[in-house]
This record gives structure tokens, C-alpha cells and sequence, in this order.
């Protein structure tokens, strides 16, 4: 990322890796020493990469297949040696933070947001107004693992989907209530759903928009929804659960419409360290 002058975030470099931590996480509990040494090895050509393009500082933060992990802490310790500057473990009220801020930071407009940053293993709804947190909950539910739990066929059945949703209902009914006047969606599952649509990742979805996923992502396996659209294949086969969780989020906040932004997360990590030094870390 680099910081331009009007203050606002520019990505300078982007790429992708999906280790699908969490799903090894969920059915294990640990995270395998072979799964270790291929998530360090990704980790020490990203790092290499980061500094490569002049970032400076390199910030370096873990979410909620590692705060799950009985091992969490030698994970910690491996992918910090790999980076060779320390892995932080973000904890869930602190991403949830750092996902609003990250994805409100261009927002315009007034009103209660809602922010929707949906992740592999886990969910954050946080409510806020005028770039402040008013409530926010963790649902320890991401598209990863809510295509595992629910979405065993490639593609899904209908009876998969229909208990999906209702699962995921049922879980977002203990978050926050509010009657957000906007609403934004983000984390790399959300950011990819416009593409099923044609779109840019910067788009707005609305019930039949998502109709219109599940029939693109029902069409055929998911390697093969890849190969057309040009999507990693990994992101594709999770973007079965992450369509139920925008739609369950759009439920459970009677919400007509939501934006997808690609800004989120990281962004935020990058916002609050620019604020607060090496207190990113609390969100």
C-alpha cells in the first residue's frame, strides 16, 4: 500500500495465496507441520516480495484459524521467523475494528454503516457512525468454513444450500441490532462475487444479484467456474458459502442492497498504524 497525498490508500502491489488454514483447523484443531512449512514458505516469498516494492514497514497480523489453533503459538513464532518481523494475532474485536476502519475510511455520506467482513473462518458486523464503533460481534463462521460445514457437493445441492442459510440465519441472530442506512460488505469472497457477475470488484448487490451467483456457481464444479472466470480455485470453491453469508447478512438486516468493497482488513491495519505506531494492534 502506499499513502498519496490526499491521505486516501493506494495499492500498490497485490497477490494471493489460500492456504486453507482453517479448514485443517476445523477438522483437527492444529495447524500440521507440512501445513506450517508450506504457510512459511508463502509467507517468506511475500515478505521478500513486500520489501522488494519499498514497504516499509511490514505489518503482519493472523485472524481466526490461528486463534483457533491449539498450536497457535508455534504458529505465531514459525510465520514471524518467516517474515522476519513479528506475526501479531489480531484478536476478534480488534479485526472487527480494523475491518471497519479499513473499509469506512472513503465512505461519504451520514448514518448508521454497517460493515460486513467476511473472512475464511469468521464473520465481523460492526455498526458504526461518523467512522466510529457503536457495537460489533464475531461470528466464528467464514466462507471457508461454512462451504465445508454445509456445502459438501461440487457444486452444492439445493437441500445444502436451504440448510446453509438457515444455519447462518440462526447464527447472525445474535448480532448487533440496527436499521443501518448503509451497508458494506468486504474481505476477498466479497470482493469476488461481482466477477461471477461480470462487475468490478467494486459493485453493489442486491437479492437477485445474488440469485444470479448461486445460479453461476451451481452451473458446473467449482475448478471449472475457475478456469472461466479466471478466478483461483480455491477462492472459487469458498465463494458457495461467502454468497449464503452476504445473503444471510442482507436477512438479517432487512438490507435491499450491499456494497463490496475491496478495502477492509488490511487497510485498516495500515490506517491504524499510520494513527497509533505499534498499537495497530488493538484495532
Amino acid at each position: 500500500m502506499a499513502t498519496p497525498e490526499d491521505g486516501h490508500l493506494r495499492e500498490a502491489f497485490h497477490e494471493l495465496s489460500m492456504p486453507r488454514i482453517g479448514q485443517q483447523v476445523e477438522a483437527t484443531g492444529t495447524v500440521t507441520p507440512a501445513k506450517l512449512a508450506e504457510v512459511a514458505s508463502d509467507v517468506r516469498r511475500f515478505a521478500s516480495v513486500a520489501r522488494e516494492h519499498g514497504a516499509h514497514p511490514l505489518l503482519f497480523g493472523a485472524t481466526a484459524a490461528v486463534r483457533r489453533a491449539r498450536n497457535r503459538d508455534e504458529v505465531l513464532r514459525a510465520l514471524g521467523e518467516a517474515a522476519g518481523v513479528p506475526c501479531r494475532l489480531i484478536a476478534a474485536e480488534a479485526e472487527a475494528r480494523l475491518a471497519f476502519r479499513g473499509a469506512t475510511g472513503e465512505l461519504r455520506g451520514e448514518g448508521l454503516v454497517l460493515v460486513a467482513d467476511i473472512g475464511g473462518g469468521s464473520t465481523e458486523c460492526v455498526l458504526g457512525e461518523a467512522g466510529r464503533v457503536k457495537a460489533l460481534a464475531s461470528v466464528p463462521i467464514g466462507s471457508g468454513s461454512a462451504t465445508d460445514r454445509w456445502l459438501l457437493d461440487d457444486p452444492p445441492t439445493a437441500e445444502q444450500r436451504a440448510a446453509c442459510a438457515a444455519a447462518l440465519r440462526a447464527l447472525l441472530g445474535g448480532v448487533p441490532d440496527g436499521d443501518p442506512r448503509s451497508a458494506v460488505c468486504t474481505g476477498g469472497t466479497a470482493s469476488t462475487l461481482p466477477t461471477l457477475l461480470g462487475r468490478q470488484p467494486r459493485a453493489v448487490l442486491r437479492s437477485g444479484d445474488l440469485d444470479r451467483c448461486r445460479e453461476v456457481l451451481d452451473s458446473a464444479p467449482s475448478a471449472e467456474v475457475a478456469a472461466r472466470l479466471s478466478i483461483d480455485p480455491l477462492r472459487a470453491r469458498v465463494l458457495a458459502g461467502g454468497v449464503e453469508i452476504v445473503g444471510a447478512v442482507m436477512h438479517r438486516y432487512r438490507l435491499d442492497s450491499i456494497s463490496v468493497s475491496p478495502a477492509g482488513l488490511r487497510h485498516g491495519m495500515i490506517l491504524a498504524y499510520l494513527e497509533k505506531g505499534e498499537r495497530w494492534i488493538e484495532g
